[in-house]
């Protein structure tokens, strides 16, 4: 993820309130035929759908652009100012060892936007090698993307304790991110929405590349 100050006028981390997540998720889940498949496989795989606010988290990464970024020949979208990633996840507790959870991940710049929603299931608690699971068509299917490569990132760009804490954080998906958060910083927000930004031009100027 290369360095992008110079790009950047202002940035602002924000932790979301949780009833506003759980509303969000409740709201999605009405609409939204992915997040449904991701919900009913985690509960499928040994998750409880507990629909509290203890069980979700959300953070938004906000950035000002220093000067107006437009598409290039080939490209599409208009001029860019700003750029905001959001992520906001649910975990779905087990009796088994096995920490599942769905998230959302969303960036937005000037009139483009994505969003990646996911299942992770870390095997045994092993949340560095979580399996990853997304929906193609109305199927369900492992894929190797967004954790990929927001853990890629980490280990690349972060600072040793940040690498480090991939490792050592444990306990359930909502407690493991915010002790990697706790070590990683501002890097743990960059790095989430590098990846899910995809090496787009609208949102590449503020969380670098990180291919999917």
């Amino acid at each position: 993820m290369p360095e992008r100050i110079a790009e950047i006028r202002s940035e602002r981390v924000e932790l979301l309130n949780p009833a506003r997540v759980l509303d969000d998720f409740r709201d999605r889940a009405g609409r939204d035929v992915t997040l449904r498949l991701l919900s009913d496989e985690a509960q499928r795989r040994g998750g409880r759908f507990d629909n509290v606010a203890t069980n979700v988290l959300g953070y938004r990464h906000s950035f000002e652009a220093a000067h107006p970024f437009r598409p290039r020949p080939g490209e599409r979208g208009g001029e860019v100012n700003s750029t905001e990633f959001e992520i906001q996840l649910q975990q779905y507790p087990s009796d088994t060892a096995d920490e599942l959870a769905v998230g959302i991940a969303t960036i937005r710049g000037g009139d483009s936007s994505a969003s990646y929603p996911v299942l992770l299931e870390a095997p045994n608690g092993d949340f560095l090698a979580a399996n990853e699971y997304t929906v193609v068509g109305d199927r369900i299917v492992p894929t190797n993307s967004w954790w990929t490569a927001v853990t890629g990132c980490l280990t690349r760009q972060c600072v040793t304790v940040c690498a480090n804490s991939l490792v050592t954080c444990s306990g359930t998906w909502i407690a493991y991110l915010g002790c990697v958060a706790w070590n990683c910083g501002g890097c743990w927000v960059k790095c989430a929405g590098c990846a899910s930004c995809n090496c787009s031009w609208w949102c590449r100027w503020a969380v670098g590349c990180c291919s999917q």
